[in-house]
């Protein structure tokens, strides 16, 4: 139950720090060295809709971690598959947002979407002796 409980924690925590990413792209603050500009989009698409895409993707990605989370949580059988959707998100919008600064909040993020999908996709980890008899 512990472990559960800690997974859980930090796959939310992990979701809800996507706000880091949100919050300069709405342009209310700059946060953690973050812009809200792209190096794939703001100069084809103009700094508007750039910034659009990007609070969709963040959004996004946060609703469905947090979906994620709770699925997990109440052994739901669709938990990893929004999981799986939310770090490829994830992955998406730190890789099509990056503005060419490597921030650290960027590099952990990036790192923790890549452990998330290979403990779902490849270990098949959490299992159900973890999860619940549901999973």
């Amino acid at each position: 139950m512990w472990l559960k409980l800690v997974l859980a924690i930090v796959v939310l925590f992990h979701g809800v720090g996507h706000l880091l990413f949100l919050v300069p792209t709405l342009g209310v603050a700059d946060w953690a060295g973050q812009t809200g500009h792209s190096w794939a989009l703001t100069g084809m698409l103009g700094d508007g809709p750039t910034r659009a895409i990007g609070a969709v993707l963040w959004v996004a990605t946060i609703v469905l971690f947090v979906a994620g989370v709770a699925g997990f949580l109440t052994a739901q059988p669709w938990w990893v598959g929004v999981t799986v959707l939310a770090s490829i998100l994830s992955i998406a919008g730190i890789v099509l947002l990056w503005d060419g600064i490597a921030t650290s909040n960027a590099v952990m993020a990036l790192a923790v979407d890549i452990v998330i999908l290979v403990a779902l996709l490849v270990a098949h980890w959490p299992g159900s002796e973890i999860v619940g008899a549901s999973s």
